[in-house]
């Protein structure tokens, strides 16, 4: 089932735990087609891209999820993490202040 939303999900989240970052954001692109407002879907895409070095793509999809669920700590965490990677410690430290 090449379009069920569930299995592109845990299959990009296997691929990231197994170091396959493309791969596992590939899958949350496909699974953010089928359902555009799943906040961990964002969140997980985001994950994916800052273990691979994107940090400004990984804060776009914080961003979103953030706007999907503003009440997550982990989302604001994350995106602090990446804006820290960018030397950002600014919008680091606000992201760590709403995560507390």
């Amino acid at each position: 089932m090449p379009k069920h939303f569930k299995a592109l999900f845990n299959r990009g989240f296997a691929y990231d735990k197994i170091g396959d970052f493309d791969k596992a954001i590939n899958d949350y692109s496909l699974a953010i087609q089928i359902d555009s407002n799943n906040a961990f879907t964002y969140y997980n895409k985001g994950i994916s891209l800052d273990r691979k070095g994107d940090f400004d793509e990984a804060i776009k999809n914080f961003s979103k999820a953030i706007e999907l669920e503003p009440s997550k700590a982990d989302f604001y965490h994350n995106r602090g993490f990446a804006f820290r990677k960018k030397r950002d410690f600014n919008n680091a430290i606000k992201d760590y202040t709403i995560a507390i």
